[in-house]
């Protein structure tokens, strides 16, 4: 710290507060949105309460025909164009993930500042690993639905880090003020540990906080975990096709990963 405290400016900071186990990093979901999640959680709401939900909020009614229409759930060419009939066909856990997709875009994807692009960058990479992870769950003996909720939330850290950062440059009325190599190390040492404490205060339950926590597998878990070795390969897959422009190295990747699937 004495000839680099300076030069990292606000880094250690940052740091310190991402590590408080009682801090307010990580913003908790606005109370509609809990109160919406509950109803797509309770097994006991019926499609009626569900169709509620998504006529209050054109932008989510959108979301919810356009996940119905897709090819993983279209059915014979046949188009939904009602609410009700898009609620039947996705079903509960479907209708959770079109909420959960809402939430976090309009809570964590808006940080303003020089972090916009990055931002938007984790973003389109998470919910493009999403549909992987759901077409690949099959595999790996884990469902499907659930599948595209932990990968689409996967990195969530990263965008709760950004999220922190932002509302800090908005405290301090001025930019944040770190080195862009130890912002990229934050973000690669914390951003699974932070993702795990994010679920757990979304109520999203412990086993998928570890997933979420786990998900590069470095150390390897204990015991063979499916989630994360789902969600390991999903990501490795997006990474390859859409940054590194690269045919997978299935070898490497099982290996790498110490995939037993």
């Amino acid at each position: 710290r004495s000839a680099g405290g300076a030069q990292l400016g606000d880094g250690p900071a940052i740091v310190a507060a991402l590590q408080d186990p009682e801090g307010g990093v990580i913003r908790q979901i606005p109370f509609a949105a809990q109160q919406a999640l509950a109803v797509s959680r309770n097994p006991m709401s019926s499609v009626g309460d569900l169709v509620k939900l998504f006529e209050r909020d054109p932008t989510l009614a959108q979301s919810l025909l356009k996940t119905a229409n897709s090819a993983w759930y279209q059915r014979k060419d046949e188009a939904v164009v009602s609410i009700a009939a898009g609620v039947q066909r996705i079903g509960m856990q479907a209708v959770e993930n079109v909420l959960l997709t809402s939430i976090v875009a309009g809570m964590l994807c808006r940080p303003g500042g020089a972090y916009g692009v990055l931002v938007g960058k984790v973003w389109s990479h998470m919910q493009r690993t999403a549909p992987l992870a759901q077409r690949l769950a099959p595999a790996f003996g884990v469902d499907p639905e659930m599948a595209y909720t932990l990968a689409l939330l996967h990195d969530v850290g990263k965008l709760a880090v950004f999220d922190y950062i932002s509302a800090l440059r908005q405290g301090l009325h001025r930019e944040i003020r770190m080195p862009e190599k130890f912002l990229n190390e934050l973000l690669v040492r914390l951003h699974e540990p932070v993702g795990g404490r994010a679920a757990l205060r979304w109520g999203l339950g412990v086993r998928a906080a570890r997933a979420l926590a786990e998900h590069h597998r470095n150390p390897v878990p204990d015991t063979t975990d499916p989630l994360t070795e789902l969600l390991y390969v999903a990501e490795r897959l997006d990474l390859a096709a859409h940054v590194r422009f690269e045919e997978p190295d299935w070898e490497a990747l099982w290996a790498d990963g110490t995939i037993t699937t």
